[in-house]
C-alpha cells in the first residue's frame, strides 16, 4: 500500500510543476512599432494582467500614451523623429514600463496552504502580493492602535 502511493506521489509531482507560466510585465522599448507597442499595452491594461494599478498609475499611462501617440504622427518609429523628440518619447516609453513593471510584480498570485483551526485539510488560498501587503499593513496598523489604546487606559484589563 506504502508503495503504491509513493508512486502515484511521484506520478503526480511533474504536474505541479507544470503550473500556470507567469508572464512578463508588457515592456516598450525603440525598436519596435510604436503603434503596435501602444495598442499591446492598452490590451493588457484592459484584459486584468495588472490587476493592482491604481486609477492615477493608469490615467498617466493612459496620459503618456496619448503624448506618444500625439508626437509620433504618421511615423512607425522612435528613429524617425528628431532628436529631441526622441528624448521626450524615450522618457514616456521609461515612465509607462516603470508603472508597468510596479503594478505587474503587485499583481503577482501567491497561493499558500493553510490549515484552519479544528481541522487538518489544508486550504489554497490565493491573493495578489499587493493584498498581502494590505492585510499585513492593517494588522499592524491594528496591533498598533491596541497597544496604544491599552497605554492610554491603564485601568482597562484584556
Amino acid at each position: 500500500m506504502y508503495r503504491t502511493t509513493m508512486i502515484v506521489l511521484l506520478l503526480c509531482l511533474p504536474g505541479v510543476a507544470l503550473a500556470k507560466p507567469e508572464k512578463a510585465a508588457v515592456q516598450m522599448d525603440r525598436q519596435s512599432p510604436v503603434a503596435e507597442q501602444v495598442r499591446q499595452v492598452e490590451k493588457a491594461l484592459q484584459q486584468g494582467d495588472y490587476s493592482e494599478i491604481s486609477a492615477e498609475d493608469r490615467s498617466q499611462v493612459q496620459q503618456a500614451l496619448a503624448r506618444i501617440t500625439q508626437r509620433l504622427g504618421d511615423r512607425q518609429t522612435v528613429q524617425e523623429l528628431p532628436p529631441q523628440v526622441q528624448n521626450d518619447v524615450f522618457n514616456d516609453q521609461e515612465r509607462v514600463n516603470s508603472i508597468l513593471t510596479r503594478a505587474h510584480n503587485d499583481s503577482r498570485q501567491i497561493c499558500s496552504y493553510q490549515r484552519t483551526t479544528g481541522s487538518n485539510m489544508p486550504k489554497s488560498r490565493c491573493m495578489t502580493v499587493a493584498e498581502r501587503r494590505r492585510i499585513e499593513e492593517k494588522g499592524k496598523a491594528l496591533l498598533n492602535d491596541q497597544r496604544t489604546y491599552s497605554n492610554l487606559n491603564p485601568d482597562s484589563k484584556l
